[in-house]
């Protein structure tokens, strides 16, 4: 792999994973401060037997996921498309 193309690639996953990790946390804080995740869990999918802290752990997973499509279409809208030499 050529160097520019190495330091693209990192330059786009830090892009696209770093802010969508900070979107999930502020996001968890948020939702987490009002929600119980065992209350929940009881409401919505009762025969599921889960802990606080792995509901704690799923909230904070989906929130990423979802901050890191919007991270990546934002990448891909933005992309300029090949560049020339570095």
């Amino acid at each position: 792999m050529r160097e520019s193309t190495r330091k693209r690639l990192l330059r786009t996953l830090g892009g696209t994973l770093w802010p969508s990790f900070l979107t999930a946390a502020v996001a968890s804080v948020v939702f987490f401060a009002s929600i119980d995740p065992q209350t929940l869990q009881m409401q919505t999918l009762p025969a599921w037997e889960i802990s606080r802290m792995a509901g704690y752990t799923i909230g904070f997973f989906m929130f990423w996921g979802v901050g890191l499509m919007s991270s990546a279409i934002t990448f891909v809208l933005t992309d300029s498309g090949p560049r020339g030499p570095a």
